[in-house]
């Protein structure tokens, strides 16, 4: 588990400021900004994360004769060991402040230098408020809710076939009852939540869209 923040956050009057229930940091995990509370639902989502936390570390730096310090947003650790510290800035922010923020940069850069596999980033909503953040905050609450094993099993079947499926199509193989197939909507929803489906989530989610299992070479003509 990480360690205390390196930095509190503050009450805060001008952003929303708050707590995201996150199953790979600490049981609720602290955010000082909506542009911040999105890029963390970003990282919870992506099976590529192992863990991550905010206001993970604190860099002293000397600029202009002055001692300084500067703790950026988000620490993430990824499964294949790469650890990325994030700033989250809008950016507006970041040209009106650049003058000041450059230094911070500069200083976390300097030193991770000599740190193996380890990286700095800046993210601002160009990268964060997308379609895929849409659907990911839409889908997220579906990873842990109960679903029927018959009804997955008989999805992946039916995917397992080698060809693509549309949402709507998929869900008329499932079953020709409108009530069942709302039940089968609500499982097919939980498999794409955890990547058990997969289906292109850089666009609105809608019942045209194909779907398709992990591992299907369909998925290099969607890349490609």
């Amino acid at each position: 588990m990480f360690a205390v923040p390196a930095r509190k956050i503050p009450l805060n009057y001008r952003n929303i400021t708050g707590y995201v229930h996150s199953d790979k940091s600490d049981e609720y995990t602290h955010f000082e900004a909506s542009l911040e509370r999105n890029a963390l639902l970003l990282c919870e989502f992506d099976e590529q994360v192992e863990k991550f936390k905010t206001q993970p570390r604190r860099f002293e730096f000397t600029h202009n004769g002055k001692k300084r310090h500067y703790t950026p947003d988000i620490l993430i650790k990824f499964k294949d060991g790469l650890s990325l510290y994030v700033e989250v800035k809008y950016r507006n922010d970041l040209k009106k402040d650049w003058d000041k923020l450059k230094p911070k940069f500069k200083a976390a850069i300097q030193e991770l230098k000599s740190e193996p596999n380890t990286r700095f980033k800046i993210w601002t909503e160009q990268e964060i408020n997308t379609p895929f953040l849409k659907n990911v905050t839409f889908l997220l609450p579906y990873k842990n809710r109960p679903y029927e094993e018959y009804q997955l099993a008989t999805i992946q079947k039916i995917l397992s076939r080698g060809q693509p499926a549309s949402i709507k199509e998929l869900l008329a193989l499932c079953s020709t009852n409108e009530m069942e197939q709302a039940e089968f909507l609500n499982t097919l929803w939980y498999a794409i939540a955890n990547q058990l489906v997969l289906t292109d989530l850089s666009i609105p989610l809608n019942m045209n869209q194909l779907t398709w299992l992990k591992g299907y070479h369909f998925e290099d003509k969607i890349n490609e």
